[in-house]
């Protein structure tokens, strides 16, 4: 027994008891029970594991926008961090504490601190922790920065061993703090194949749905709902936990419909929830109130974008007298802090975007009449303000500006590169689209017929393979033109770009109705310079009729003297196009030497503009052009050149074209089951698109006469073969196409002969992925969309028999240090 204990007498003995007690108290700590189970985010919770043990990391906030689950992973980590601690993991709930000066009594209140002096609370807990070394759990502290932010640096600088996990809506923005942001739950991209182990969105919705139900389950009939749930939702866990206990009163299809409408106020959670957790606009109403006056006015007309944006964007929809442009970025600045935007750094420049839970809490307060007072939840219509219609009209007016810009200035070096931009923006497009096609207005209905025409002449629908989308966009502008008294020559343009994307589809009956109506409004005009160039794109329609409808020879001359019209009607962005299917025109129906000197001419014209995409259709002429009156050989290889730029690029319309046009060039070089592969593969490229090609002639004609000779050819094995080109992954496709077939997996490192099997576009892919940049910045740098460099990533390791990046990235690392260098 230690001396103290026996010399001292009943005194000090039980001095000693009360010590020990005290001590006894500090164990363990207090952290909340969970009462259900944790789901999902064991990635984060490792990360957040690893940082709380770097020596270095005293402060950790967990940031993320309301109800992504900041509290729920606080708790389980303060849990697993318990024996870490000597002196505990203690708990401080902070939601319910309105008066910032009372922060420091409310942490006190939280440990086992006997004090009753009239000390001040910082000081009081400096002293108590000075020489404990335990982990601080502020929880709910956004409300609160002010008073918490110099709190915790005096306590971390007083107190050696102790560490702080904080969970703010914001971060406090103090030295030393280290940043861990907590997104929304993984939700699935495709409902219709959504595998629910794969996505924490859809299995949390069970585990909370199998507790208010005890009988249900995800099955493969309820998967899609599920998934779709997830997606409306957003993956945040807040606003699953409220929906999941629907499933006791109604079936998945009725609650995803209801939550499409009413997800705001029909998602509500139990009395004890805290206030900000009871409903998802409460939630939301929680950080709106904890935003400045000019951060909430710049988050409800940012509401307006229906997809991402840049800041050069935000500062031309969101500014006016009341918001000063100078500001708004570092507004915006403010608000990605908050977590209420969200800062997409992978691309350049920066893109934002907003939860689309966010944007519509966004979207209901703009509307609200009385935007700076409480606001009930859109359950219902509100009519729109006089700022929600501003803000609606600088979000037109501009991509309105941008569009033209792109229709008029694409033939050029930056092709590619406005049709990137254009597609990154195609669903703000939409949504103006959308509005200006119930247009009671005629201004706004001329926008958006402008708007839809100038995305035609940049053939972005044809870039997307989303023809039937750019055709029903001009239709309906053409109704609210109808309904709102538009002019005959716009009326006239717009008719006359969706009947050029109708021909495109193979869709004569439309066409034919187009040309009509055509017709009709090109008789009422009587000059100026908007029917002039009514006119000349009208032309243009009437020539594309008669190649695709007729095949007729005469086109060459129509085809000519619509482009020195467009010209003179001063529409660069549409000359370039009735060039090329001049060319195209020359190269089926010319003699022999018109079609090689035209097709030659308009491939030099292309590559002294440097247009990327315009080159490839050009090569692709020319080698029409060759294989009806050249060498075959120099066709094949002019049309996987083409080929392969376009599916570099991501241009799906042009690579359906060119896999067509090798099965030709394969039948005249007598290689007749290749060519009964790509046919196949053709047909299903087509089918995809909504083409039909047998109503396109000329190139009916020559789909038509390579089938003929592939099946004298072949006999009945032409079906078969066929049938396995129906049947072929798109990417082998193109692999065959290009006389380049997938290298068989294995497990030694690929040959060196496998290097020339990557494009230069690949190649590119593969020295970025070494880089160590993700799939988003890796399509900003190259000016492709995440798809395609997902689809070029997924090539390069079948063709080098891998099966991860880290593989990808030795593997360059590798031949970059052999003597040849490079790939």
């Amino acid at each position: 027994m230690a001396p103290d204990r026996v010399v001292c007498g009943g005194d000090r003995m039980r001095a000693v008891s009360v010590a020990e007690r005290t001590e006894n108290r500090w164990r363990g700590g207090y952290v909340p029970a969970e009462l259900n189970g944790f789901v999902g985010r064991r990635e984060l919770l490792s990360t957040a594991k690893a940082k709380l043990a770097d020596p270095r990391v005293r402060l950790l906030s967990l940031t993320g926008t309301g109800g992504t689950g900041k509290t729920r992973l606080a708790m389980r980590l303060a849990h697993e961090a318990r024996r870490s601690y000597r002196d505990g993991v203690w708990w401080v709930d902070l939601a319910s504490l309105v008066d910032p000066s009372l922060v420091g009594r409310a942490i006190v209140g939280a440990l086992p601190i006997d004090d009753v002096s009239a000390r001040e609370f910082g000081d009081v807990l400096i002293t108590a922790l000075a020489d404990r070394a335990l982990l601080l759990m502020l929880d709910n502290c956004e409300h609160l920065i002010e008073a918490i932010a110099p709190l915790v640096i005096r306590l971390l600088r007083g107190c050696p061993d102790l560490r702080i996990v904080a969970t703010s809506r914001v971060p406090l923005r103090c030295e030393g703090e280290h940043l861990l942001d907590v997104p929304p739950l993984s939700v699935p991209a495709d409902p219709e194949h959504a595998v629910t182990s794969e996505y924490e969105a859809m299995r949390l919705f069970e585990a909370r749905a199998c507790a208010a139900r005890a009988d249900f389950t995800i099955t493969a009939e309820n998967t899609a709902d599920v998934a779709r749930l997830a997606r409306l939702l957003d993956g945040i866990p807040l606003a699953i936990e409220l929906a999941a206990p629907l499933v006791r009163v109604m079936g998945l299809p009725e609650i995803v419909s209801l939550l499409s409408t009413f997800r705001f106020r029909t998602t509500a959670k139990e009395v004890g929830a805290p206030a900000h957790h009871r409903t998802l606009w409460d939630s939301f109403e929680w950080s709106y109130q904890l935003c400045s006056k000019d951060e909430q006015l710049l988050w409800t007309r940012l509401a307006v974008f229906a997809g991402s944006f840049t800041a050069a964007a935000a500062v031309a929809v969101a500014s006016d007298d009341t918001l000063d442009a100078a500001q708004v970025p570092m507004i915006l600045r403010e608000l990605v802090g908050k977590n209420i935007v969200v800062a997409e750094t992978d691309s350049s420049p920066t893109r934002y975007t907003m939860l689309s839970t966010v944007r519509e809490y966004g979207q209901a307060r703009l509307s609200s009449p009385e935007k700076h007072e409480p606001v009930s939840p859109p359950d219902r219509p509100v009519p729109e303000t006089g700022d929600a219609s501003a803000a609606y009209r600088r979000l037109r007016t501009h991509f309105l500006h941008r569009a033209g810009h792109f229709g008029r200035d694409w033939y050029g070096p930056d092709e590619t590169r406005y049709l990137w931009e254009a597609g990154q923006d195609l669903p703000n497009y939409r949504a103006v689209l959308d509005r200006c096609a119930v247009a009671t207005t005629l201004e706004e209905a001329a926008d958006g017929a402008r708007i839809a025409v100038a995305l035609a002449t940049l053939r972005l629908w044809f870039f997307g393979g989303s023809l039937g989308e750019g055709l029903r966009a001009l239709l309906r502008a053409d109704e609210a033109l109808v309904r709102n008294d538009g002019p005959d020559p716009l009326r006239l343009t717009v008719l006359a770009k969706a009947g050029w994307i109708a021909l495109c589809l193979g869709d004569q009956a439309n066409a034919e109705n187009l040309l009509d109506r055509c017709r009709v409004l090109a008789s009422r005009l009587t000059g100026g310079a908007e029917a002039d160039g009514a006119l000349a794109g009208y032309a243009f329609f009437t020539g594309a009729a008669d190649l695709f409808v007729l095949g007729a020879p005469a086109v060459l001359e129509r085809f000519a003297e619509a482009a020195a019209d467009l010209a003179a009607a001063d529409d660069p962005g549409t000359v370039p196009m009735a060039e090329m299917f001049h060319a195209i025109a020359a190269a089926f129906m010319a003699a022999e030497a018109d079609a090689l000197a035209i097709t030659e001419r308009h491939l030099a014209d292309t590559r002294a503009h440097g247009a990327p995409w315009s080159i490839t259709w050009a090569q692709w002429a020319r080698a029409v052009a060759e294989l009806r009156h050249g060498d075959p050989k120099t066709s094949v290889a002019m049309f996987r050149s083409a080929l392969r730029a376009q599916w570099d690029m991501g241009d799906r319309w042009g690579s359906t074209w060119c896999v067509e046009s090798l099965a030709w060039g394969a039948v005249t070089r007598g290689h007749f089951e290749e060519a009964a592969l790509l046919l196949g593969a053709a047909h299903n490229m087509q089918h995809t698109l909504g083409v039909t090609i047998s109503r396109l002639q000329p190139w009916a004609r020559a789909h038509a006469a390579c089938v003929d000779q592939a099946r004298v050819a072949l006999g009945e094995a032409y079906r078969i073969t066929e049938g396995y080109g129906m049947e072929m992954d798109v990417d082998a496709v193109v692999d065959l196409a290009l006389g380049q077939p997938s290298a068989p997996r294995a497990d030694a490192s690929p040959p060196r002969a496998v290097t020339p099997l990557l494009s230069e576009k690949q190649q590119a892919v593969a020295e970025l992925i070494a880089d160590g940049k993700t799939d988003k910045q890796i399509a900003s740098a190259l000016f492709l969309s995440p798809r395609t460099v997902q689809s070029h990533v997924s090539a390069i390791l079948r063709r080098l028999g891998f099966t991860s990046r880290t593989e990808i990235a030795k593997w360059v690392v590798e031949r970059q240090r052999e003597p040849s260098g490079g790939l």
